[in-house]
């Protein structure tokens, strides 16, 4: 009964109410922003890229256990500015041909470029610039590797003497064999 004394002193004298009833605030949701089509593009385009990196560096493990990879990621692990996007790297088993080497002290270099679903071919200034940097670090082979979901046209093509990437793919045991490995199993 008391409650209804106290609510009796918040009418007025026409009897009508002094409390203002108000409504309950409705929890702000903040718009959740759908990406845009480039956004959504982009970010099919670093996955494609990422998984094309991925099987580039799995077929050199599945057929060599001497050459090691080095991939250069940008930011969040997607793809990096830069021309060489895998360093494939061994030791060479060549004779050093240099006074005070010896075997096994120099390295074999691949550089490697990673193309991923529609992404278009090295331009010509491209494959100019994946050159010299072959050249200057004495680079043994310049590979392209393409992935495409779906399709056969998976693999290593190789950087010809006429800057062009050759148009038939190079399976990955011909690029990294290991000569240890392929001596044991001749004598099985």
């Amino acid at each position: 009964m008391s409650a209804v004394k106290n609510s009796s002193a918040a009418v007025d004298k026409n009897g009508k109410s002094k409390v203002k009833l108000v409504e309950p605030k409705k929890p702000v949701v903040a718009a959740v922003k759908q990406p845009t089509k480039m956004q959504r593009a982009k970010e099919k385009a670093d996955r494609t890229w990422k998984m094309a990196n991925t099987l580039a560096k799995a077929l050199i493990r599945r057929h060599s256990r001497r050459w090691q990879c080095v991939d250069f990621l940008g930011e969040g692990g997607r793809e990096s500015a830069g021309i060489v996007d895998i360093l494939a790297i061994k030791k060479s088993g060549k004779a050093p041909g240099v006074e005070g080497l010896k075997k096994l002290d120099l390295f074999e270099i691949m550089l490697i470029q990673v193309k991923g679903g529609d992404a278009k071919e090295p331009s010509a200034e491209d494959i100019a610039r994946m050159r010299l940097v072959a050249e200057h670090y004495h680079a043994s082979k310049v590979l392209l590797f393409q992935w495409k979901k779906g399709t056969k046209q998976t693999g290593f093509r190789v950087l010809n003497d006429n800057n062009k990437f050759g148009a038939k793919e190079v399976d990955a045991s011909v690029l990294f064999k290991d000569v240890s490995r392929a001596s044991s199993k001749v004598g099985v």
